[in-house]
């Protein structure tokens, strides 16, 4: 097993060394990167074998997203021990373990478990997300996540409208949410749909 500096990841020394004397630090194993096998797109699929409407060219929803203790799903930093319970990167700090459902906004981010919900708009915990967007409503829409997994989205009747994917969802209805959907609030608070796999 090769051994490499923490400080300096491209610096790769033997096994019989355990220390760096340029960064006067001990040295740890280098860990392989665990790999997905990446799904070979056809036509009218992005590269992650979504197509436009948020299926996948097999017309099935797509998975979920893997994750590893070892690397943090929001700011990929790798953790050296997996009992660390979250990120080491002081701009991070967040939890190892994902949400169920994390939207990510131009201005902020969502984050629901299972079994919770929240209400999207100008005003409430989420307000600051989408205050530069007065088409929003102050209650535009709620998403949450079931005691199944299932994530959803219901629009609250507003005039300026909740899209997934482009289409137009109907007030007061329940819509499933699935991995790399896109989530529009009237005319321009777009944010993309992550579910993790638990």
């Amino acid at each position: 097993m090769s051994m490499r500096c923490p400080q300096d990841s491209n610096e790769v020394f033997s096994d019989e060394e355990s220390f760096c004397t340029e960064h006067l630090c001990p040295l740890e194993p280098v860990v392989a990167a665990p790999t997905v096998p990446e799904a070979e797109p056809t036509s009218g699929a992005t590269s992650s074998g979504a197509t436009s409407s948020g299926t996948t060219s097999s017309g099935t929803a797509p998975t979920r997203q893997p994750w590893s203790k070892k690397v943090c799903w929001h700011c990929d930093t790798e953790s050296p021990n997996e009992a660390n319970a979250d990120c080491l990167n002081d701009d991070c700090r967040r939890s190892l373990t994902p949400p169920e459902l994390y939207l990510r906004f131009r201005d902020g981010e969502v984050e629901v478990e299972r079994g919770e919900q929240a209400e999207l708009g100008r005003r409430g915990e989420h307000g600051q997300v989408f205050r530069a967007y007065p088409n929003v409503s102050r209650r535009h829409a709620l998403v949450g996540v079931g005691a199944d997994g299932m994530a959803w989205i219901t629009p609250v009747n507003t005039p300026n409208g909740t899209f997934v994917n482009g289409t137009e969802l109907q007030p007061a209805v329940r819509t499933a949410l699935h991995s790399a959907d896109v989530v529009r609030f009237g005319a321009h608070a777009e944010g993309t749909v992550t579910l993790y796999d638990h």
